[in-house]
């Protein structure tokens, strides 16, 4: 009894110690952000724009290096990092999106100490847990794209600037400089942070100018070092604008778009709730935004990046895409948090928590159906080939016509095979002409139906993948069937039409 009494103590200190830890908050954050990301990260269909991040990392160093001179620089060191993964890993669906997981869990950590040390433990808490609630941020887990990684340099960046601008010296404001280098590699638009800062040092200004002259001369000498190194590869990357042309000028969607789309997803109900903390949160913050306040690093850091893409894409060149705006979440966060936190009495931040849960789950669920993205159904197709093939036996030989790709001229539905590799090993491509690693560019070349037709010499069977909207079938079944293969079947699947010849 005596050993216990005397333990009990000790255990007490040691829970305190974890609490009061400042890592441990972040840590239990950020493990749930990644748990949230985990969960069914497999189950939706790869889809177009993942497709592009397998083909370029999945090719040799030297033929990536060739690619991106000519287009996707934008995302060259990503598919640097996804290339090292794939060569450690090895490729498939999971290791191509478990990065992106790992990233929205540094992200909500990140997040935490955000709040943290720009007001109190419990703002940086409840600012994690509100990111990790987000509809976009639980479809950019699953995503084997840059944006989840866009979102924690977007916060980490926005945290060695405050650090910096308390520090006296130049380490900090250094690491500020090489991580703006690195940002805008990972993904140019994160200059749109870099920008934000630019109007957050001018609020500090206006509002304490004795106090913010000496950080604020620091921030423009070492960011314009950090500008002028990455210029270069700006200008690389905006002369291959026309990679973006997919994307449409401001019009009738636009408003949907901000409101809705680039935070929210599709869930118009999350997008209300969440406007309102927004709304609330930048009134509390406005009444008392002196200095380098909490409203003068959010407010520019949700606004700055939306605006100057909307004004661009209106007088320029279209580059506003919803998801884009993935760097700005964690400020979204931290603005809901806000308003939040100040509820009272206290158990209603609860409450709120609890309704941003209901409300994000339909998202969550219709966001890892197999054809969440974009209603892509390239899982079925590789399950129906590998299928049939399977029933085919070991010594039947594949051959297979790839079609046209919805809403994309220049890919075909080869993607699939990419994709899902396994389901197409061994099969013979009738009409490849240039594989995609040797044209220097991000798709493989593409020859006559008419001319690959020697290469069915040794087939048992072919198969036609083509899209619903851009159908090849009457042309591909009329050249096949004058070289002797006849109908056999046909499946419709979502965007996608599929069709079994045989000979004879």
């Amino acid at each position: 009894m005596t050993a216990t009494l005397e333990t009990e103590p000790v255990v007490v200190d040691r829970i305190r110690g974890i609490r009061t830890n400042r890592f441990f908050a972040p840590a239990l954050v950020g493990v749930l952000g990644l748990a949230i990301s985990l969960a069914g990260i497999g189950e939706a269909s790869i889809w177009y724009d993942e497709s592009a991040t397998i083909i370029s990392a999945t090719r040799s160093w030297e033929q990536l290096g060739a690619m991106i001179a000519n287009v996707d620089l934008v995302h060259a060191l990503y598919y640097a990092v996804m290339h090292v993964v794939f060569d450690v890993f090895g490729y498939s669906p999971l290791s191509l999106r478990v990065p992106s997981a790992i990233a929205i869990g540094v992200a909500a950590a990140l997040t935490v100490v955000l709040g943290r040390i720009l007001d109190s433990p419990r703002l940086g808490v409840l600012a994690g847990v509100v990111f990790c609630l987000l509809p976009r941020v639980t479809w950019a887990g699953t995503e084997g794209r840059s944006y989840a990684t866009s979102a924690a340099l977007a916060v980490l960046l926005t945290i060695v600037l405050v650090l910096a601008s308390r520090s006296t010296g130049n380490r900090w404001w250094a690491l500020y400089a090489a991580l703006v280098v690195v940002s805008c590699l990972v993904f140019v638009y994160l200059a749109l942070v870099v920008m934000a800062h630019a109007v957050t040092m001018a609020w500090w200004v206006a509002s304490d100018r004795s106090r913010a002259w000496p950080p604020v001369a620091r921030w423009a000498r070492w960011t314009a070092l950090g500008t002028a190194i990455i210029v270069p590869f700006g200008v690389a990357v905006m002369g291959q604008s026309g990679q973006v042309q997919w994307i449409n000028p401001p019009g009738k969607n636009t408003f949907r778009e901000v409101f809705e789309n680039q935070w929210f997803y599709t869930s118009t109900a999350y997008a209300i709730v969440a406007w309102m903390l927004l709304a609330a949160g930048a009134f509390l913050l406005l009444r008392s935004g002196r200095g380098l306040s909490l409203a003068s690093v959010l407010l520019p850091a949700l606004v700055v990046p939306t605006v100057v893409l909307l004004l661009v894409s209106a007088t320029s060149t279209p580059v506003f895409s919803p998801r884009y705006l993935m760097m700005s979440t964690p400020f979204v966060a931290l603005l809901m948090a806000v308003t939040i936190e100040r509820m009272r009495p206290r158990g209603l931040a609860s409450v709120v928590l609890l309704v941003l849960a209901a409300l994000v789950v339909p998202q969550f669920v219709a966001q890892r159906q197999p054809e969440a993205k974009e209603k892509t159904s390239w899982i079925a197709i590789a399950d129906l080939i590998a299928s049939q093939r399977a029933l085919d036996g070991p010594d039947s030989t594949t051959a297979i016509v790839y079609g046209n790709l919805q809403r994309h001229p220049t890919a075909t539905s080869r993607v699939i095979a990419y994709s899902y590799p396994d389901a197409f090993a061994g099969t013979i491509d009738v009409t490849l002409g240039t594989p995609a690693a040797q044209t220097g560019q991000l798709w493989e070349t593409r020859i006559p139906l008419t001319e690959g037709l020697p290469r069915l010499a040794d087939a048992d069977v072919v198969y036609l993948i083509t899209s619903e909207s851009r159908d090849a079938r009457p042309e591909t079944t009329d050249t096949l069937r004058a070289a002797g293969w006849n109908v056999a079947e046909e499946w419709g699947i979502p965007l996608i039409n599929v069709v079994r010849y045989e000979r004879g």
